[in-house]
């Protein structure tokens, strides 16, 4: 059959329609597959950057694990970054580092190596009185903080509890319970992201063109040139020692603890008269506090200056009056807490570290919430019950020193200002150990510009080094 000519153009159109999809379809599949591939390539590329952060964190769990020794910790230790051991690591086409901010320094920034969580104040042992002397921290905000861990729904003066958190939009329940995160605090009442993060609200640690330019962009900030790290750096959920001895052996309650246990425990560590003094000062006596070892016999020293005093008061009396008698009494006390610090008593300073090393007054297991005062920060230091700022001075220059960090608690009886009273209240909630530290690791491949960043917790108070909390953070 013979096609006329609108046929034929119709075929040639409908022909060239046919090539013009088939041409688009295949270039729609050309960039689709481009896409595609370079899809692929950017998640290859985003996977080795998180294996790298992933690789940083493994390495420092092996560091942790190596470390442990169930001595002391302090800031010379590799986990803290004291070398340049987390610096800059190369593995294949990229490098990986762990940083943490530098709190120690005057101008602020960030240093590499691990943060240790003791260094901080736990938010759920911490007293009121204690983290109320935290910058920025009200007391009506360290009220708020009691009610949110306590689980009763009595209000703190100051405080909050349900009747406050229900009336907000949107309104949840009062905690009642131990903050399972720090990030919790923004939940309770008084705290804001400001307050918490300062102006690090990205929390990676280094000072951002927006966080150095005022009011002109968010997060607000002072832009005098250094990060404000805020609330976060000085307190934790995680802290908490062992109550063991430096080789790992449980240390032995010393009020439920017979002679024979005693002398067991102490034998070959102290002398026989060392030891007989501690057995007859135990004898038939609850021991409060172990620092009654430094004290010796208390009623006896306090009737003896009793009687002192009233001699004294005989001879002077004439010529004294009531407020010297006073001034007298106060000089008096000093001198007896001098002697007693400077090793004069029923232990010295060394058989007394001794003696903390093997026994307690507490029969838990975990201690929560220690402080390790060989790398807590000033501000944390002074929020320590009975702590002045020249005792802190002197904690924080010592660990600085040639000198150290302290090996024993113990140390710090023998400080030039420490009062036996003070060193008392310093006890309960003091260590030279650690468990848990912060790490934040990075990935990165320089060649394709791809970054991770990895934020961990990691224990190390087990069998061995274990993470408590993991987070990709970018």
């Amino acid at each position: 059959m013979k096609r006329n000519a609108s046929q034929s153009g119709l075929i040639l159109l409908l022909v060239l329609w046919i090539m013009i999809v088939l041409t688009l379809l295949a270039t729609a599949f050309y960039q689709l597959t481009s896409l595609e591939i370079q899809t692929s390539h950017n998640d290859m590329d985003k996977l080795q950057a998180r294996l790298l952060a992933d690789s940083a964190l493994e390495f420092a769990r092996a560091v942790l694990h190596e470390e442990n020794d169930g001595t002391s910790d302090d800031m010379t230790g590799l986990w803290s970054g004291s070398g340049t051991l987390f610096q800059e690591t190369t593995l294949g086409e990229g490098v990986f580092q762990i940083y943490t901010a530098n709190l120690d320094a005057e101008e602020g920034g960030t240093r590499f190596g691990l943060r240790d969580e003791a260094s901080k104040l736990n938010l759920n042992t911490a007293t009121k009185e204690m983290l109320e002397k935290l910058p920025n921290v009200t007391g009506e905000m360290a009220a708020a903080i009691v009610d949110w861990r306590d689980p009763d729904n009595e209000e703190t003066p100051g405080g909050a509890e349900n009747e406050y958190y229900n009336n907000l939009t949107p309104s949840y329940d009062c905690g009642n319970k131990d903050f399972d995160r720090v990030a919790e605090l923004l939940k309770v009442k008084g705290f804001s992201p400001e307050i918490l993060y300062g102006e690090d609200i990205n929390q990676d640690g280094v000072l951002q063109k927006a966080e150095d330019d005022g009011d002109e962009n968010a997060p607000p900030d002072d832009a005098d040139g250094t990060l404000n790290h805020g609330l976060i750096p000085y307190v934790t959920v995680y802290s908490y020692d062992r109550n063991v001895t430096n080789l790992g052996e449980s240390r032995m309650n010393i009020n439920s603890a017979s002679e024979a246990q005693i002398r067991g425990r102490l034998e070959g560590k102290l002398k026989e008269q060392v030891i007989d003094s501690i057995v007859a000062f135990k004898k038939d006596r609850q021991i409060e506090d172990l620092v009654d070892f430094l004290r010796g016999d208390t009623a006896e020293a306090k009737k003896e200056t009793g009687d002192q005093e009233n001699k004294e008061g005989s001879r002077n009396r004439s010529n004294q009056t009531a407020s010297d008698e006073k001034k007298g009494e106060n000089e008096s006390s000093e001198e007896e807490v001098s002697s007693a610090s400077s090793g004069a008593t029923l232990l010295s300073n060394e058989d007394f570290q001794v003696l903390l090393n093997e026994f307690t007054t507490r029969d838990e297991k975990i201690l929560p919430g220690l402080v390790n005062v060989n790398t807590a920060s000033y501000a944390v230091l002074l929020a320590l019950p009975g702590m002045t700022e020249e005792l802190a001075e002197t904690i924080v220059n010592r660990k600085k020193s040639e000198a150290g960090g302290f090996t024993s608690v113990g140390e710090l009886a023998s400080l030039d200002g420490m009062t036996l009273d003070t060193f008392s209240k310093l006890l309960p909630h003091i260590t030279v150990r650690s468990n848990v530290f912060e790490a934040q690791a990075i990935g990165y491949v320089p060649k394709r510009k791809a970054y991770a960043a990895i934020q961990a917790f990691i224990d190390r108070g087990g069998e061995g080094p274990v993470y408590r909390y993991y987070r990709i953070r970018r």
